[in-house]
């Protein structure tokens, strides 16, 4: 193949099994993973209180669940930042052991002021949902998706207003041969909703079909189920880009159907979101000798302000006598068509200390990109330690925050964002940070949702205990604010020139402000008329891109003016059909 992992990575691990014989603390059986879907049965015990009084992990406690797992394989997206500074969350909470699960909201404007401190609401209606996803809408809305094992399997849930909480219900397709689960989407810049979801297989190990729908009406009508591909895991995302009408579906792919271990990393691009060509696959790894690396079920994908799809995913050596423990966390952007090394695990790993089902020694990642800086990249992700392991016997997990400056060239060293080691635990006292997502839209912060999980290991897999677990909003400081070039605090007012421009139909606008202003940014045609109010709120300091759809105004001469407390700047752009 051409796109393989860096050579001395390759030489290194082909060095270290030539120099040292296959041992039980670097490699492990091949075990095939029960796959989950909410009817699976469940402790028939007391679960273990939350105690708030216990020294908790970093950040704003957004609600909690007995619930610890939030996703199977991809971790996806379960927090959104709005273009007013709000964030809104999801989580799949069990709310009392077995009896109910439900998928519950919350939301944080940009004062601070909660929608239900602490606690938030459920947002489905019946009982059983969970496993969901959420994205934003253009006039800044949540969108959730997430099945259920009532009588509607997917469902898709959308925001009546911003931050409100009270939703109205759509139900897109869910049946292929069998009924689909595990919904993932995305919203476009045009309103549009993509979803992507698999089926739930009769079996644990089944092939299952990936299946794509889209909505153009904000849910009301869907498109007929289409086949993507047959997949071994869940391991399906789709995005969007935040500049163009570029859509991707991207997954792990088997290379056979007789393992859920041995797959490479696929991805499949709509250039207007509308139209597609499912046979224009493209195969990112092409895994296979020499080389024995193979991707699992995790993976992230997001468009940078470039336009650029970044896609990473966890791999691991897979031979005929099982599983290496090592793990790479790798990276592959098709601008370049490069994949690079982010980190990589210790290969070695103690016996009696699981990481658990379903997850690798670094697991469920997220991905951000930040306008202010169109090269910058950021992931979240889960890092075990086997210094930090349970009396239970399943390592305590922490949050780590990887970026690049470069488009992902280049990676700068993984910080460990939660920190939070408690070696030799007892169910109840651990602090387990698992199961982030990173919203894709990062700004003055990257915006992480996280479990705090009080006992390590996945409860649904009956491992640990079941303990009441707080869900938290963590705010890391977005590290590329400062660095020269790269999004340092506007120090002036500042409009700049519109991009593209001349332009067809759209084009971006940013601006800077060196203090939280009330702003006002609109269009004018050559008479002075005023033709599109694109912001009429208050903004924080800092630098803001807005994205101006022209579809509905002639062609000709603009010009755009942005007004802040008592600083007036304009500038002119060309509208070309």
């Amino acid at each position: 193949m051409t796109r393989k992992i860096m050579l001395w990575t390759v030489l290194a691990m082909i060095l270290a099994m030539v120099t040292a014989p296959l041992a039980a603390d670097l490699i492990g059986p091949k075990v095939e993973y029960k796959i989950l879907t909410g009817e699976e049965p469940l402790p028939e015990v007391q679960a273990i209180p939350y105690n708030p009084g216990l020294i908790a992990s970093p950040g704003q406690l957004v609600g909690t669940t007995q619930y610890d797992y939030q996703s199977n394989g991809t971790s996806g997206n379960r927090a959104a930042v709005d273009t007013q500074g709000g964030v809104h969350f999801a989580w799949m909470n069990g709310v009392s052991y077995p009896n109910t699960r439900a998928v519950y909201f919350n939301y944080v404007d940009n004062t601070g002021s909660w929608l239900v401190p602490e606690q938030g609401q459920a947002l489905s209606q019946v009982n059983g949902a969970g496993y969901c996803q959420m994205a934003i809408t253009p006039d800044d809305r949540a969108a959730v998706g997430y099945h259920s094992s009532g009588s509607n399997f997917v469902i898709y849930a959308l925001d009546a207003f911003t931050g409100f909480g009270i939703f109205d219900y759509y139900d897109p397709p869910d049946m292929l041969g069998y009924r689909c689960y595990w919904p993932y989407l995305t919203v476009d810049r045009n309103g549009n909703t993509h979803v992507v979801s698999c089926e739930n297989a009769p079996t644990a190990g089944d092939p299952q079909v990936l299946g794509y729908t889209r909505s153009t009406n904000g849910g009301v009508s869907w498109s007929t189920l289409q086949r993507v591909d047959t997949l071994e895991t869940i391991s399906q995302s789709v995005v969007a880009s935040p500049v163009s009408d570029k859509v991707a579906i991207v997954y792990s792919h088997p290379q056979n159907y007789d393992s859920q271990w041995n797959n490479d990393i696929y991805y499949i691009e709509s250039d207007n979101g509308l139209s597609w060509n499912w046979n224009a696959k493209v195969n990112v790894t092409d895994y296979g000798a020499p080389d024995s690396l193979f991707a699992y079920t995790d993976l992230s994908a997001i468009y940078d302000y470039n336009d650029n799809l970044h896609i990473i995913w966890n791999a691991q050596y897979v031979t005929t006598e099982g599983i290496y423990y090592k793990t790479f966390l790798l990276h592959y952007d098709n601008g370049t068509q490069n994949i690079s090394t982010m980190n990589e695990s210790d290969s070695l790993w103690l016996a009696g200390c699981s990481y658990g089902a379903w997850n690798r020694p670094i697991t469920k990642m997220s991905m951000g990109a930040y306008a202010g800086a169109p090269d910058a990249i950021f992931a979240a992700y889960t890092q075990f330690d086997t210094s930090d392991c349970s009396a239970g016997g399943f390592a305590n997990g922490d949050i780590y925050m990887q970026y690049s400056i470069n488009g992902g060239r280049t990676w700068e060293t993984p910080q460990n964002v939660t920190n939070t080691p408690t070696p030799g635990c007892s169910a109840g006292d651990c602090e387990s940070d698992h199961w982030s997502a990173l919203a894709d839209r990062v700004d003055e912060n990257l915006h992480i949702i996280y479990i705090e999980d009080r006992d390590a290991g996945g409860i649904p897999q009956t491992e640990g205990s079941v303990t009441t677990n707080a869900v938290r909003y963590l705010e890391v400081q977005n590290p590329v604010l400062g660095i020269d070039g790269h999004g340092s605090r506007p120090t002036t007012f500042d409009l700049s020139q519109n991009y593209p421009n001349p332009f067809n139909a759209r084009t971006n606008i940013e601006f800077d402000l060196k203090n939280d202003s009330y702003v006002e940014l609109s269009v004018y045609d050559i008479t002075g008329a005023r033709v599109s109010t694109l912001v009429n709120r208050p903004l924080s300091a800092g630098s803001h891109s807005i994205n101006w759809d022209a579809n509905e105004v002639a062609s000709g001469v603009y010009y755009y003016t942005l007004k802040a407390n008592d600083e007036t700047t304009t500038r002119k752009m060309t509208l070309l059909k």
